[in-house]
C-alpha cells in the first residue's frame, strides 16, 4: 500500500545519494542555499509497505501575495516508468499543496529527452524518453517547451559533458580536437600553473568575474551569490585558480636559455669543423631564433612584472564536485592574457582530479542549444565541445496547476 509523507532531511538524504537521478540541484546542499535565498523548504515522499520508493525536494516562495509557488527542484527522485507510483505521487502532492496555498507547482527533472551527438543531431535508435513526456502531460502537467535562449530558461535545458568511465588522462587529450589538445599543451609549455582557493578567497574569483563582466559587457550577479553558492556546498565547492608566477617563469627562461647557449656552442664547434655545412647552419638559424624568442619573452615578462606585479592571476572556475560527477558552473578569464590559454589549463586539471577520484562524469554544463556559427553562445559550445563529448538534452520543465483559476488569472496578468 502506498502512503505520501514528509520526511526529514536525513532521510531524504539517504535516499537521494543512492538514487540514479541525483543532481547537485537536488542535493540538500541545493536545497540549503534555496534556504539562504529566501525560500521555504521541506522534503516529501513515498512508502510502499513501509519502504521509501520516490523523494522530492519542495521549496516554496510567495506569488502574488496570497499564494505559493513550488519547486519541486530537479524533478522527483522516482521511476518514471512506474506510472502508478508518479500518478499517485502527483494526486497527493495537488492535495498537501492546495493546502498549503500553492497556486502551481515546477519540476524539472534530472533526465534527458532524446539521445543526441557531440553536434547536437539526434542519434538514429538512441535513448527516447517522450513516452515520459506524454505521461506526465496526460496528469495534467504542461510541458513549457524546448527553448534555445538562455533568457527563457528557469532551469538549464541544455547541457554538454564527457563521460570519464573507464578513461585516463592520455586517452581523454587524444579525443579532444586538435586545437584544444595543442591549447592544453601549451598552458603546461607556458608555465600555467593551477591551484585550488581557500574558501576565504572566494573575492578573488568574484573579482576577475566582476572583470570579465565588465569587459564583456553581460550583467554579472551580485557578490553574496557567489559567496552564497560557496557556503551552501561546502566541501562540495572547487573553485581552481591559473595563474602565471613570472619569477618562476623566469627561472625557466633562463635553464632553456642554459641549454640553447650550450646547443649554440655546440653548433659552432661543428661549423668550425665544417663551415659549409647546410644542416649545421641551419641548426644554428633555428637555434637563434629560439634564443631571440627566450629573450623576447624575458622582456616581455619583465614588462608585465611592472604593470601588474610578479603573480598574473589569468583565469578562474567555479565547480561542484559529488562522487558521481563534477558540474563546471563559473568561469571568469583576464582578457590581457588570452594568449596564454589559462582556461585550458583549468579544464585539464579538473578533467584530471575526475580521474583520480575515479568520478565518471564531467559535465561542462549549460549551453543554449543553438548550434548554428551565428549563435550568440557559439563560442562556449565550441570551447566546450572541443575537450569532446555529447550534448544532451534535458527533458524540461513542467508546471503543474493546483489552483487552476488562480494559475489562469496569473498567466493572464504575467502576459
Amino acid at each position: 500500500m502506498k502512503e505520501f509523507c514528509l520526511l526529514s532531511e536525513e532521510e531524504y538524504a539517504r535516499f537521494q545519494e543512492q538514487s540514479e537521478l541525483r543532481s547537485f540541484l537536488n542535493s540538500t546542499e541545493a536545497i540549503h542555499l534555496k534556504q539562504m535565498n529566501g525560500w521555504e523548504t521541506e522534503y516529501a515522499g513515498i512508502r510502499e509497505d513501509g519502504r521509501l520508493i520516490a523523494a522530492t525536494p519542495l521549496t516554496y516562495i510567495p506569488v502574488m501575495k496570497i499564494y505559493k509557488f513550488c519547486h519541486a527542484q530537479s524533478g522527483f527522485l522516482a521511476d518514471y516508468r512506474d506510472q502508478d507510483t508518479i500518478r499517485f505521487f502527483t494526486e497527493e502532492l495537488k492535495k498537501y499543496l492546495a493546502g498549503k496555498k500553492v497556486m502551481y507547482m515546477l519540476i524539472n527533472p534530472n533526465m534527458n529527452y532524446r539521445e543526441r551527438d557531440i553536434d547536437g543531431n539526434l542519434v538514429e535508435g538512441g535513448y527516447d524518453n517522450s513516452d515520459i513526456m506524454a505521461f506526465l502531460q496526460s496528469l495534467g502537467y504542461e510541458h513549457q517547451g524546448f527553448p534555445t535562449d538562455y533568457s527563457a530558461f528557469t532551469a538549464i535545458s541544455w547541457v554538454f559533458a564527457m563521460d570519464l568511465t573507464g578513461r585516463n588522462e592520455a586517452q581523454v587529450l587524444k579525443d579532444m580536437d586538435q586545437q584544444t589538445r595543442w591549447s592544453a599543451n601549451r598552458t603546461q609549455k607556458q608555465g600555467i600553473q593551477v591551484r585550488e582557493l581557500d574558501p576565504s578567497e572566494i573575492d578573488i574569483f568574484i573579482r576577475m568575474e566582476e572583470e570579465t563582466s565588465r569587459k564583456r559587457g553581460f550583467a554579472m550577479r551580485e557578490p553574496e551569490f557567489y559567496r552564497r553558492q560557496a557556503e551552501a556546498y561546502g566541501e562540495h565547492a572547487k573553485v581552481l585558480l591559473a595563474y602565471l608566477d613570472l619569477n618562476e617563469f623566469r627561472r625557466r627562461l633562463d635553464a632553456e636559455k642554459e641549454q640553447l647557449d650550450q646547443e649554440m656552442a655546440e653548433v659552432d664547434a661543428k661549423l668550425t669543423e665544417m663551415p659549409g655545412s647546410k644542416k649545421f647552419q641551419k641548426k644554428k638559424k633555428v637555434t637563434q631564433e629560439a634564443l631571440d624568442l627566450n629573450a623576447a619573452k624575458h622582456k616581455e615578462a619583465d614588462e608585465m612584472e611592472q604593470e601588474h606585479g610578479a603573480l598574473l592571476e589569468m583565469a578562474a572556475s567555479f565547480f561542484i564536485i559529488y562522487e558521481n560527477e563534477i558540474i563546471y558552473l563559473y568561469s571568469a578569464v583576464n582578457d590581457e592574457f588570452r594568449k596564454y590559454y589559462a582556461p585550458y589549463a583549468i579544464q585539464l586539471a579538473i578533467i584530471r582530479y575526475a580521474i583520480e577520484h575515479q568520478i565518471p562524469r564531467y559535465n561542462f554544463y549549460g549551453i543554449s542549444g543553438d548550434f548554428s556559427k551565428d549563435a550568440s553562445d557559439y563560442g562556449v559550445y565550441e570551447f566546450k565541445r572541443g575537450f569532446g563529448g555529447q550534448v544532451e538534452q534535458l527533458i524540461g520543465e513542467f508546471i503543474l496547476p493546483v489552483n487552476k483559476v488562480a494559475y489562469k488569472l496569473y498567466k493572464t496578468v504575467k502576459k
